[in-house]
């Protein structure tokens, strides 16, 4: 069965303000559903008080927000307790950091890799030097970009405490194999293990448990959500964990590594995104009787062949561009390359040829987009970077031509 695409599209009214217009940023922020949109009005219009009081609109609010976290908590396959809501995954990281660190010292190591986005890498080198633990590296290829596991294991040992890595880059685009990772540091030591998922989530929610990680990290706002990011934190290792938030909340889980406290509508709106999935699942025949994670896969297994369409002709276009150096994987047949595209212009500089683009009504950006490390090892200068052409299940096999079209006179 192929996705509906008139379906989908017609759930997102910013794609209807300028049909000429191609949206392909989503990486930095999507657009949101109708049903986020939707909950967000209703909220601000008739539930703007602070929740959790016995009177009426008080305790619908309340109501929205709890819906909102079970909701996510069955989607992830995790413990409503294991579930924080912050104002987004760069701000979870920081107040993790730390949380995390506040134990650390020296003999102490742990591990990150340039491929990350600054926010789960620096914060975490940053607390480690501070507290005069020791910083391991997990390089990159300097040519793709691309991790490999092999280099990984050598650096871990019995001191590892942590292991940060990324899910998907949101420079590279191709998908890190997480569980199989993850098994292969349980095998070499006792480290935990903390993945950001923010490039990965717009394209797949999976079964957290599954993977066996002991943190995750990603963002709504680029999953056809409010500014929130949600972070799972293994039930086990709370207790251990300095908590971050007044000293008389730090036995709610919910707030326990949220200093921020709680942004009410947004919390609320976090579900629109499921009843989003949802109604995308009942358009294609599924039954409502599955389980959270269950419709999740399916709506996944639409959403990705419909993605690999997409990539496939541009992947195939960049790699064979002279004009071009493609990052990550040159095809889609493995089934890990995301619709997240970056290039390095050879003749041009990227803030030109985006421009180029732009004026061409293809909506792409370029810089380093806080991957500031990575564009250092790949020999980039960060102040001009790359081009990133971010498309998501939204976008159509008819804008992907007029992308390609627009690439033809962009990069003479």
């Amino acid at each position: 069965m192929k996705l509906a695409i008139n379906f989908v599209r017609s759930n997102f009214p910013q794609l209807q303000d300028d049909p000429q217009f191609v949206f392909c940023a989503s990486a930095a922020g999507s657009y949101l559903a109708q049903p986020v949109i939707d909950s967000l009005e209703h909220y601000n219009r008739h539930l703007r008080v602070q929740p959790y009081s016995p009177y009426p609109s008080s305790r619908a609010a309340g109501l929205a927000m709890d819906r909102a976290r079970e909701g996510w908590s069955r989607a992830l396959n995790i413990g409503a307790d294991e579930l924080t809501i912050g104002p987004s995954s760069s701000i979870n990281s920081y107040v993790m950091a730390q949380a995390l660190g506040a134990d650390w010292g020296p003999g102490d190591e742990i591990v990150v890799t340039q491929q990350d986005h600054e926010s789960n890498h620096g914060v975490w080198r940053r607390k480690a030097e501070a507290q005069g633990a020791v910083v391991k590296e997990w390089p990159i290829d300097p040519s793709t970009g691309l991790l490999d596991p092999g280099e990984l294991y050598p650096l871990l040992g019995e001191r590892t405490r942590w292991v940060f890595f990324t899910h998907c880059s949101n420079i590279i685009g191709t998908v890190n194999p997480v569980a199989e990772i993850v098994a292969g540091i349980r095998q070499r030591s006792g480290a935990k293990v903390c993945v950001d998922a923010v490039a990965y989530a717009p394209h797949h929610i999976p079964d957290v448990k599954a993977l066996d990680v002991d943190m995750y990290l990603f963002s709504l706002y680029k999953v056809f959500g409010p500014h929130q990011g949600l972070m799972y934190l293994r039930a086990e290792l709370q207790e251990s964990i300095q908590a971050q938030s007044h000293f008389f909340i730090q036995g709610d889980s919910h707030k326990r590594f949220n200093p921020a406290g709680p942004q009410h509508a947004q919390v609320a709106a976090c579900q629109g995104v499921l009843d989003y999935f949802a109604a995308l699942h009942r358009h294609h025949g599924g039954s409502e009787s599955e389980s959270a994670t269950a419709m999740l896969q399916s709506v996944h297994a639409l959403t990705a062949a419909h993605e690999a369409r997409l990539a496939a002709p541009m992947v195939d276009y960049l790699d064979h561009a002279p004009q071009v150096r493609l990052l990550g994987k040159t095809h889609v047949r493995d089934g890990d390359r995301s619709t997240t595209i970056a290039f390095q212009p050879l003749g041009k500089s990227a803030a030109d040829v985006a421009k180029a683009l732009q004026a061409r009504d293809i909506g792409v950006e370029h810089g380093h987009f806080y991957a500031h490390r990575l564009m250092t090892g790949l020999g980039i200068d960060p102040a001009d970077g790359v081009v990133r052409i971010s498309l998501v299940h939204y976008n159509s096999v008819a804008e992907v031509d007029r992308i390609l079209a627009a690439l033809d006179q962009a990069l003479i």
